[in-house]
């Protein structure tokens, strides 16, 4: 008879405490998401810290504590415990992408930040701040054509994010590719309402000397944001005048 219960036993003894194990893990872990999004760091990193001492496979515990390492400036800290993360799952979008923001923003090595976010965003295709984050690089790195292109990506997935149309406006004027950049914006404009693209058209059009395409731009612009109208308004007025018999 014992026998027969004995694989039974032996299943309770271990598998029920390491489960209790894992169970007291992703208590603490979820307390840490809420005191993270309550700003409460501090709180948030010993619990995430925690989840850890519970399970120590615990890859999402140490991307969050790589987060919180990353935006406190604790940067050797933040890249262990994203090498943690990785270490246990080598396709965790996040941490990859966390790697990424680390070699762009504070390490400054940006061909070690595009390997990231390169294997980010073929893990995970519809962040729209990686292909910001390759987009911001390359017009870094002064290769602003492969900048457009990864920017153009940022806002196919999200239509209204502002950082996307900074980099695809910069690396558009940067080329002197002014039509180009009407044309892609006028896209951009059909889907949604986002007044960095009216300022960005409209200072493409003062580059083409279009006058009445610039003003076009500014009359929607000064409806949804005053404050950038009037920066578009001051390039309008230092464009030069018409030649006299000019259309």
């Amino acid at each position: 008879m014992l026998k027969r219960f004995l694989p039974l036993l032996i299943l309770v003894f271990f598998f029920l405490p390491a489960q209790a194990q894992v169970n007291k893990a992703k208590q603490y872990y979820n307390s840490g998401i809420k005191l993270k999004n309550n700003n409460q760091f501090s709180e948030a990193l010993a619990a995430f810290h925690k989840a850890t001492e519970f399970d120590k496979k615990f890859d999402s515990a140490y991307v969050e504590i790589g987060h919180i390492y990353s935006k406190a400036g604790k940067i050797d800290t933040a890249l262990i415990n994203y090498n943690k993360a990785l270490a246990i799952n080598s396709k965790y979008a996040d941490a990859l992408f966390g790697m990424g923001k680390l070699y762009r923003d504070a390490i400054k090595k940006y061909d070690t930040a595009i390997y990231y976010f390169d294997a980010a965003s073929k893990i995970d295709s519809t962040n729209k701040e990686i292909f910001y984050g390759l987009a911001w690089i390359y017009n870094a790195r002064k290769e602003h054509d492969v900048a457009i292109s990864y920017a153009i990506k940022s806002l196919e997935i999200d239509n209204t994010y502002k950082p996307a149309y900074g980099e695809l406006g910069h690396a558009y004027r940067a080329t002197k590719k002014y039509a180009e950049c009407i044309e892609q914006l006028k896209k951009n404009l059909a889907v949604s309402v986002v007044d960095v693209a009216y300022l960005y058209s409209g200072y493409c059009y003062t580059e083409l000397n279009n006058k009445e395409g610039a003003v076009q731009q500014y009359e929607a612009l000064k409806k949804i944001n005053e404050r950038m109208a009037a920066a578009l308004k001051k390039k309008i007025d230092a464009m030069p005048a018409p030649l006299p018999g000019s259309n």
